[in-house]
């Protein structure tokens, strides 16, 4: 079995077609040579059967009765009929039914059960040679009684011979048959793979930049359908990596900002002699340190939240998470003179995600709010329920975002113009690619009354649990 699996499952798709193929045709082989010699043999028993009942004709017609004596005499046509075949003996035996006489070989095994007059066909052992033989009881009007019990049998030479050659005579055609679909297959496999073969090619020749798509209508219908998938699946590719080349150069071109800050401050502190100069360029200069860290981060956490990051999901409490993010930046809250809340019914709002994750993505909600809100506003985060979702929302009485950029401040590193607040375009980018990893909805609506800004991430809930 083992065997049969590793045959199958090895080599060439075209050595496999061939198999699949050609394993039924060995096995209709071997059926079909099964039933030419189980034909050719019931054609030599039917002949054999036949000559059995002529013999039996004939031995009754040489009985016949005299002076109420029942006598059996062969004329020379009978003795040549019996003795015609050169390779069998033929042995008969003839007794009367109700009168005691008897002819020929008294010892002929008789069939088993009952005899009839319809005559019973079987095979036996006679002087050590297997004998096909028939036994009946036929009318016979020549003798006194009648009825004549005929029992008459002939050895198998000649029949074995002539089902072997009913074999033979049928067998090497079979066989040629074979051979011509055998490789009539080959060559049809061969010509049926040949696109994929030319496909394969076109592939082996292309560069690892090379991603169009490859040419549907040359390969056979089965294969159009993997040929489309494989296509959809090189344009998302190529689109993958146009937007990691984009990232990487928006990335360089942003680090090499604070970097060259960086430099800049520390050339010109090395010329500075005024203490109050020095600790200004000194200043700068952790400045542009702390905007590189954050957008180093930033940058990090932007990889880990993008799709095939490997991060383990559990079952958290979004309401809890969001507490003590809101906690977090309430010392910040303050020190900008500005209100900082959190809303949530009494319950344990449950989803499935990783912790890290919303946990930065909350941050970076939290952070753009009060970042671009005024000094004397208020920030509100929320967390509500909605059937069989979770609703997060942070809400702002800040400067809103015109219904025409709200789409374009989710990508990465763009800001909105006139805002005056630094920052390296990321944050919201963070919020769509960690909500897009905990398959979450993310919307970006304007605040109460048309007032600031409200984003809204609708979750899917794993449980709820009410608190006794």
């Amino acid at each position: 079995m083992s065997l049969c699996k590793s045959i199958f499952d090895s080599g060439t798709l075209r050595q496999k077609l061939l198999w699949w193929v050609l394993a039924p045709m060995v096995v209709l082989l071997f059926l079909n040579i099964a039933l030419i010699y189980k034909a050719g043999h019931d054609s030599a028993d039917r002949r054999h059967d036949r000559f059995l009942r002529d013999i039996s004709k004939i031995l009754l017609d040489q009985l016949h009765t005299s002076q109420g004596h029942v006598e059996f005499s062969l004329h020379v046509g009978a003795l040549n009929m019996l003795s015609e075949d050169k390779k069998d003996h033929v042995y008969y035996a003839l007794r009367g039914w109700q009168q005691d006489y008897q002819f020929g070989y008294p010892d002929l095994p008789l069939p088993p059960g009952e005899l009839s007059e319809k005559p019973v066909f079987y095979m036996a052992s006679y002087a050590g040679h297997p004998v096909r033989m028939m036994a009946a009881i036929m009318p016979e009007p020549d003798v006194s009684s009648g009825r004549v019990v005929v029992v008459v049998g002939k050895t198998l030479v000649l029949h074995d011979e002539r089902a072997k050659e009913w074999m033979w005579r049928l067998l090497p055609a079979q066989i040629f048959l074979m051979v011509f679909a055998g490789t009539v297959v080959w060559w049809g496999v061969g010509r049926g793979l040949r696109p994929l073969l030319q496909l394969r090619n076109e592939v082996a020749r292309r560069s690892s930049q090379d991603l169009s798509p490859l040419p549907e209508n040359k390969v056979v219908a089965e294969v159009r359908p993997l040929i489309h998938s494989f296509n959809g699946l090189m344009g998302r590719l190529d689109e993958s990596l146009i937007l990691k080349r984009r990232f990487i150069a928006d990335a360089a071109h942003q680090l090499r900002t604070p970097l060259g800050g960086l430099k800049a401050q520390a050339e010109l502190a090395q010329l500075l002699d005024d203490p109050v100069e020095i600790r200004h360029s000194l200043q700068q200069i952790s400045r542009a340190a702390d905007h590189a860290a954050h957008l180093a981060n930033q940058l990090l956490l932007l990889a880990r939240a993008e799709p095939g990051a490997q991060d383990s999901m559990a079952e958290l409490d979004l309401a809890g998470l969001a507490r003590d993010a809101t906690a977090y930046w309430v010392q910040h809250a303050l020190h900008k003179s500005m209100d900082l809340g959190f809303e949530s019914a009494d319950s344990d709002f449950l989803i499935a995600g990783n912790a890290l994750l919303l946990g930065e993505m909350l941050n970076n909600l939290i952070d753009n709010a009060l970042r671009y809100t005024p000094s004397g506003g208020h920030v509100t985060v929320r967390i509500s329920r909605d059937d069989e979702t979770l609703v997060l929302e942070v809400e702002d009485n800040g400067p809103g975002i015109q219904e025409c950029e709200r789409e374009r401040v989710f990508e990465r590193f763009y800001r909105v113009l006139g805002s005056n607040q630094e920052g390296c375009g990321l944050g919201l980018s963070i919020v769509r690619e960690v909500a897009d990893r905990h398959c979450a909805e993310v919307s970006l609506l304007s605040g109460a009354e048309g007032v600031g800004t409200l984003v809204r991430i609708t979750f899917r809930a794993a449980s709820q649990r009410r608190k006794n």
